[in-house]
């Protein structure tokens, strides 16, 4: 056991993470607070104690109920918007769904998901479809460098744009509302991955007016795994329609809720998740005074703290302003080796900072090997100790080299 482990913060104990673990990966998998845990365990039992009546008569209300909440967070109309199990999930669907005819472009940001873009890639071989990758600049300098790479890559045959909220990749928060509208003017579909957004930073759906917006509920909201919300605007429900043909779908035919009611019942499973997203909102709202407003800032102002903290010691500059940050920060790092050119590999430095430091933070390579990252995340959970604790390790890593 590591004795100079920094503690977590004091709202630690609502979330069950190991103590002799620093966590600084919130954006990974999120992590879901224990009465929540709990809840969602409460479901369970309850579809257990009576399956028949609980499938029948009582998930559709449970359903309905959270779906609500989660509709009112985000500011949308319920009956455009269904749940689905993650971000990768919704993007295919909508992928799947979308009209095309041989010979039309997409559009995808460099700084695009590694699963979103391998969906990207096999629709539009499939499809003979031509894919364009915009190459947005890391770091960069203002919202217009972001609108120009957009700029150079439409033609008249683009018809859709995948784009980051919230880049995992490089923690950059993208000026959404000014692309969506650049690509409408520009007679472009734009499909979000908001994946990272609802929780970390305000989202107004009506008022960002997508075609699409796809987004997790376990990141930021919290809530269990296995959550996650597909959007669709009211012009594109007739043509996206869901994987799985089955009950519900014919329900309401011809009403304002019939859409959402074909994605509804993808066959007999746990719905728990699903459930848990409204309470999800309501628990995590009262761990701040001022509500989630009061979260979203502390977790944004704790992420900028740490990072010029960890910068100051290892003397690096920030790579982005602080208006282009939520509640995670890549950080530059010495390179790393090449030959670590997938997701799933980890490079040593990620391996050492666990291993010999108990330290839980992502490592990577962007835009390819041997350029090396590291990103940080804060939650309420976290406190400044962990990120100078994390800080001080880098310096005795590099300095030993």
């Amino acid at each position: 056991m590591n004795n100079n482990i920094p503690q977590y913060s004091d709202l630690a104990h609502h979330w069950k993470l190991d103590k002799d673990i620093v966590f600084l990966n919130h954006g990974s998998f999120g992590a879901t607070p224990t009465y929540i845990s709990e809840q969602q365990t409460r479901y369970r039992d309850i579809m257990e104690r009576e399956p028949v009546d609980f499938f029948v008569n009582q998930w559709p209300v449970l359903l309905d109920r959270s779906k609500k909440k989660l509709a009112e967070f985000v500011n949308a109309d319920p009956d455009d918007l269904v749940f689905v199990q993650n971000t990768t999930t919704g993007v295919n669907q909508v992928l799947n769904s979308f009209l095309f005819e041989p010979g039309d472009e997409w559009l995808v940001s460099s700084h695009a998901y590694g699963a979103c873009m391998l969906a990207m890639k096999h629709f539009c071989e499939r499809n003979k479809i031509r894919l364009n990758v915009i190459e947005i600049p890391f770091p960069v300098e203002d919202d217009q460098q972001i609108l120009k790479a957009l700029q150079d890559k439409i033609t008249d045959r683009t018809k859709l744009a995948l784009i980051d909220h919230v880049s995992s990749a490089t923690g950059m928060v993208f000026p959404i509302k000014k692309i969506v509208d650049f690509l409408r003017e520009n007679g472009v579909c734009s499909l979000v991955d908001g994946a990272h957004a609802p929780g970390m930073v305000y989202l107004d759906i009506r008022h960002l007016n997508p075609d699409f917006y796809v987004a997790n509920c376990h990141k930021w909201i919290c809530a269990p795994k296995g959550s996650a919300f597909m959007y669709v605007k009211p012009d594109w429900k007739h043509f996206i329609k869901p994987l799985i043909i089955s009950h519900y779908n014919d329900t309401d035919e011809g009403g304002s809720s019939h859409w959402a009611n074909q994605f509804m019942w993808d066959g007999t499973h746990d719905f728990s998740a699903y459930f848990c997203v409204g309470d999800t909102l309501d628990y995590i709202e009262k761990l701040h005074p001022d509500g989630w407003e009061g979260v979203m800032n502390s977790n944004h102002k704790l992420v900028w703290n740490a990072g010029n903290l960890i910068a100051e010691k290892l003397g690096f500059d920030l790579p982005l302003r602080e208006n282009y940050i939520g509640s995670i920060l890549t950080l530059p790092m010495p390179d790393g080796e090449e030959g670590f050119p997938k997701f799933n590999e980890t490079p040593p430095l990620k391996q050492k900072l666990y291993e010999k430091y108990q330290i839980q933070v992502p490592v990577f390579m962007f835009p390819s090997a041997p350029r090396q990252w590291l990103r940080i995340s804060s939650q309420l959970y976290n406190n400044i100790g962990q990120y100078e604790y994390l800080a001080d390790c880098l310096r005795q890593i590099f300095k030993s080299k």
